[in-house]
C-alpha cells in the first residue's frame, strides 16, 4: 500500500433523481419538479433546484410540498433508469480508479492517493471526471481530503455542481469551525446532549477531555466523535461491501388503527417477502444481530424496536411490533416494517461513528 499521504474524495451527483428525468424530459429543466408522489400519501424523493427555491426538500410529505409550491410537478420514480445511469457515472469512475466505494446509488467514494492523471492532482481529476459526467447530463460535487469524512461534508460547500478542498493540514481547523450538526451521526438527540454542556462547534470537541465526552455520550460515541474532531478518520474506501441488514417495509393504502390487522399484514405480506430477501427455506437458516421494528404514524412521527437475537424468529417480530404499537398511543400507521441485523465481519475494525 502507498506510503503517499492519503488523497480521498466524495463525488455526489447533484439531485440525481432530477436530473435523470430532466435527460427522459427536457422540458422540466426550466418548472419545479419533484420526484416521488404527489398524492395525499406521497412523499418527495428528490426535488429539483428550482422547487428547493420554495423549500420542497426530500422526505417532505407530497401535500405539505404542494403547499409550499402550488405550480410544483410531480414526476414518478423510475429506479431501473436511475440504475442504469449510476452505473454508467460508475464507468467513468472505473477509468481513473479501480479503488471506489459506492455510498449509495449518487455518491462514491474514491482513493485517489495513486492516482497518476494530471501528476497526480486530485482536484484536477475530480474536476475532469466531473466534466464527464456532466457531459452525459448528470452534474456533481466532490468534496477532495485526506480523509472520508471530510470529502463527505466538504462535497457540501458548493454545491450544485462544484467541488471544494480541504488540504491535510487545514483538516483540523476545518472540523474545529464546523457546526457539530454537520458531522455525520451526531443526530438531534445526540445534539441536544453535546449543547446541554456548551458544546456547539468542532473545536469545541477539541477542547475538552475524552473521558469528558465519553461521560456525555457513551464510551464508544465520545470515543469516536473525539477521535474524527481531532482529524483522525482512517477508514479506507473499500471496493466490497458487506450486506449489514436486510428488510422489507411498506406504506399502506390508508392508515391501519387495528393492531390485529397489523399483526395479520406482518404475517401475511412481510414476513414472506423478507424470507425471500434473505435467501432461505427455513427461518433458522439466517444468523443475524438483532430484529427490528418500524413503524410510522399518521402524523409522520416514527418509532423502531429492536431485540437481539442470533436467528430469525417470527413471533419476536409479531412482540416486537405489538410493543412499537402501544408507542403510538391510538395513532393510525401509515407504514410498517421489518429488518434483521447481519453480522459483519469488519465490526472489531471498522469503527463508525454512531452516536444516536
Amino acid at each position: 500500500m502507498s506510503t503517499a499521504p492519503r488523497k480521498i474524495a466524495l463525488l455526489d451527483l447533484d439531485a440525481f433523481f432530477a436530473a435523470a428525468e430532466v435527460l427522459k424530459d427536457p422540458s422540466l429543466a426550466q418548472r419545479p419538479f419533484a420526484v416521488g408522489g404527489g398524492g395525499i400519501r406521497g412523499v418527495v424523493a428528490t426535488a429539483n433546484y428550482h422547487a428547493r427555491q420554495f423549500g420542497v426538500r426530500s422526505a417532505m410529505p407530497g401535500s405539505q410540498a404542494r403547499k409550499l409550491c402550488p405550480q410544483l410537478h410531480f414526476v414518478k420514480p423510475d429506479m431501473a433508469f436511475y440504475k442504469s445511469l449510476s452505473e454508467q457515472v460508475y464507468g467513468i469512475l472505473q477509468q481513473v480508479t479501480d479503488r471506489i466505494e459506492p455510498a449509495s446509488i449518487d455518491e462514491f467514494y474514491l482513493d485517489l492517493t495513486d492516482n497518476t492523471l494530471f501528476r497526480g492532482s486530485a482536484s484536477l481529476t475530480m474536476a475532469a471526471i466531473r466534466e464527464q459526467i456532466r457531459a452525459i447530463g448528470v452534474p456533481g460535487s466532490a468534496g477532495i481530503s485526506n480523509q472520508k469524512m471530510v470529502a463527505k461534508i466538504a462535497s457540501e460547500e458548493n454545491k450544485p455542481d462544484g467541488q471544494f478542498l480541504v488540504e491535510p493540514d487545514a483538516v483540523y481547523d476545518y472540523i474545529g469551525a464546523l457546526p457539530l450538526k454537520k458531522i455525520p451521526g451526531v443526530g438531534p438527540k445526540s445534539l441536544e446532549r453535546l449543547q446541554q454542556h456548551g458544546l456547539y462547534e468542532g473545536r469545541d470537541i477539541q477542547r475538552i477531555e475524552l473521558l469528558q465526552l465519553q461521560q456525555i455520550l457513551g464510551d464508544k460515541a465520545g470515543y469516536v466523535l473525539h477521535e474524527r474532531c481531532a482529524g483522525h478518520d482512517p477508514r479506507q474506501v473499500i471496493t466490497e461491501r458487506v450486506r449489514k441488514s436486510v428488510g422489507v417495509e411498506e406504506t399502506l393504502s390508508a392508515d391501519m388503527h387495528q393492531l390485529a390487522n397489523a399483526l395479520r399484514f406482518l404475517e401475511d405480506f412481510l414476513l414472506p417477502k423478507l424470507r425471500q430477501r434473505l435467501r432461505v427455506d427455513r427461518w433458522q437458516q439466517a444468523q443475524i444481530k438483532t430484529q427490528t421494528v418500524k413503524l410510522k404514524f399518521a402524523d409522520f412521527t416514527q418509532t423502531t424496536v429492536s431485540k437481539s437475537a442470533k436467528q430469525v424468529s417470527p413471533s419476536r417480530f409479531f412482540s416486537l411490533l405489538e410493543e412499537a404499537w402501544q408507542r403510538g398511543q391510538g395513532k393510525g400507521v401509515r407504514l410498517i416494517g421489518i429488518s434483521v441485523a447481519l453480522p459483519d465481519p469488519d465490526d472489531d475494525r471498522q469503527l463508525e461513528l454512531d452516536l444516536e
